[in-house]
């Protein structure tokens, strides 16, 4: 139970600006160990953004830009600079993966990065407004649950690539079934609505997504790093968004 907790602290204080208790120490298996919990953290930003979405006097397109804002800056831009890193790598036109690897881990950011950037969070503020201008904003509490929701499984699945090292190695081998079973339990209760039935199909539908972002990182790579979870995590999003709203 005390590692349950441990690794549920971590998640939420790795994953959001929320402050966690300083006395608890975090082993490096933990760190993957928490991906069973990512879709509570998930659903916690999910309710933000829907009060958020309430705010009176506002119209939907000032909410669905204030909504992307709060998304970015809770999570530390965490999963921005991985999508910016990734596609700095991904878009470089380099074949070799170790100047791929090496691309995305400089701390400049490039050109087409922050083109990358800039489009998936233009198109995210669009989907959100969708969801706003149709009455359907409950759903805003699925995207951040459905876009973490596939992470122990593409750590599961995919591994880190060969030879490399780096702060997502631990993170990424540390990670085994139980925390996708874990995660895909809590995912299916959290999303499942049997009013919508719908619904039912939003996990697995992004899973297919993260196998082919796993596979492309493969082959770009060799697996699956830190960086390329974030920008998963951030393309994912679209993804159920755009589900959400051909399903419904």
């Amino acid at each position: 139970m005390k590692k349950a907790i441990r690794q549920l602290i971590f998640a939420l204080t790795f994953l959001t600006i929320i402050p966690g208790p300083k006395n608890i120490k975090i082993a490096p298996e933990d760190t993957g160990k928490s991906t069973s919990f990512y879709p509570l953290v998930g659903a916690l930003l999910g309710y933000m953004t829907f009060l958020i979405s309430k705010i009176p006097s506002l119209s939907e397109l000032t909410l669905a830009v204030f909504i992307t804002v709060f998304l970015i800056l809770i999570t530390r831009g965490l999963h921005a600079d991985g999508l910016i890193d990734t596609f700095d790598g991904f878009l470089s036109g380099r074949k070799n993966r170790e100047e791929i690897i090496k691309i995305m881990r400089e701390s400049n950011i490039g050109a087409l990065g922050f083109i990358a950037a800039f489009s998936v969070y233009l198109v995210k503020t669009a989907l959100i407004y969708e969801l706003l201008t149709r009455n359907i904003t409950h759903f805003l509490i699925y995207l951040p649950i459905l876009s973490r929701s596939g992470v122990a499984f593409a750590g599961y699945i995919f591994s880190y690539p060969e030879g490399q090292k780096g702060l997502g190695s631990s993170f990424v081998e540390s990670i085994g079934i139980t925390q996708v079973v874990s995660s895909l339990l809590i995912s299916g209760i959290l999303v499942f609505n049997r009013a919508k039935p719908f619904t039912l199909v939003l996990i697995p539908a992004v899973l297919f997504f993260w196998l082919i972002w796993g596979w492309v990182s493969s082959k770009k790579i060799g697996g699956i790093t830190g960086d390329t979870i974030g920008a998963g995590i951030e393309l994912s999003e679209l993804f159920s968004s755009i589900a959400i709203l051909v399903l419904y």
